[in-house]
């Protein structure tokens, strides 16, 4: 395990530790109170709080350097939200190397796969920690505008900064991290392909026009999938989410049953995958609030269940209410990501 202590000056180390119990709660982590400390267990990691003497000490401890530094950018998140913010010192801190977190990638190629979609490969050490459970990640590419940017390569990198946070190019050398799903990869032959969704105006389809096999970008990641699924699942989403769902069918089991429903502006975006003889495939169009209406028309059991929800904010915002609040899953139980805006 790698590890790392720090100290939070505060006066009020009290509002520390109840800021901590209220993100476990957040998160859907378990908090055990210790004393006068706090211990939480994260997929991460694990945050060991104690009160001392004008504050609180802080040890962090991760299988990895990479999660024990995501570790240390929530720790001080979670800071920020306080008033005052505290002082927090670091035992020890990289000034001005890349975060831990970061991956440089080398694009291999991009091709057409269908009307509105591209598949892009690319190629970096460490494939094998997106093999396991690994979903989601952030493309980190330039954020000039599509009309301004030149290239597919970024040139300057975020680093981390006297304080221990992550200190991000500005002005023209700005990027821009959205969050793309893996699709498929090969840990042996070191690539990994995402699929995009070309649309105007879109600063990632634009640099998929005009990105060369070479150009080297950023990724930041992954998050990862529900790992053990249930037997009954419902997966939804539009074109964003296609690549997601597809992740996810892959690991089904056999005797799964339920719904996958994906919802095309155009129907010759459609992609072969394989479903469990159980698990209804829809292909819907998609016109305003079809995805939501299919989604509250579904006879979701009272257990054993998962539903995942990816599409456009709006409609990702009201798919959450509506299975947190109205059907009463579980954080465990449901995932919705808003992919646009």
């Amino acid at each position: 395990m790698q590890t790392i202590t720090a100290k939070i000056h505060s006066a009020a180390p009290a509002a520390i530790r109840d800021s901590f119990t209220a993100f476990a709660e957040l998160l859907d982590v378990p908090a055990e109170a210790r004393g006068n400390g706090l211990s939480l267990h994260l997929s991460a990691g694990r945050i060991d709080m104690a009160q001392a003497e004008s504050g609180v000490d802080l040890t962090l401890a991760a299988p990895s350097h990479r999660q024990l530094y995501l570790l240390q950018q929530m720790v001080m998140n979670r800071m920020d939200r306080l008033d005052p913010v505290p002082q927090l010192d670091w035992a020890h801190v990289d000034t001005g190397a890349m975060p831990p977190n970061l991956t440089i990638a080398t694009v291999a190629h991009i091709r057409q796969i269908s009307p509105n979609f591209c598949r892009v490969r690319l190629q970096f050490e460490d494939v094998a920690r997106y093999a396991d459970a690994g979903l989601h990640f952030r493309l980190v590419i330039s954020a000039l505008a599509p009309d301004v940017a030149v290239g597919g390569s970024v040139h300057e990198w975020p680093i981390i900064d006297a304080s221990g946070r992550t200190h991000w190019p500005e002005g023209d050398a700005a990027l821009h991290r959205p969050v793309y799903t893996v699709r498929d990869l090969d840990v042996a032959a070191g690539w990994m392909d995402f699929d995009v969704y070309r649309h105007d105006g879109g600063r990632v389809s634009a640099w998929t026009e005009r990105a060369v096999q070479g150009d080297r970008i950023g990724l930041m990641g992954p998050t990862l999938m529900k790992r053990d699924l249930p037997r009954w699942v419902a997966l939804l989403g539009d074109e964003t989410a296609l690549p997601a769902i597809a992740r996810y069918a892959a690991r089904l089991p056999a005797d799964a049953q339920g719904h996958i429903v994906i919802a095309l502006a155009d129907p010759r975006d459609r992609q072969q995958f394989d479903v469990p003889a159980g698990v209804e495939m829809h292909w819907i169009d998609r016109a305003e609030g079809a995805l939501l209406r299919t989604l509250q028309q579904l006879d979701i059991p009272p257990a054993d269940r998962f539903v995942y929800v990816g599409c456009v904010a709006d409609d990702a915002d009201a798919a959450r209410l509506w299975l947190r609040e109205t059907q009463g899953l579980a954080r465990s139980e449901c995932s919705v990501t808003a992919f646009w805006g």
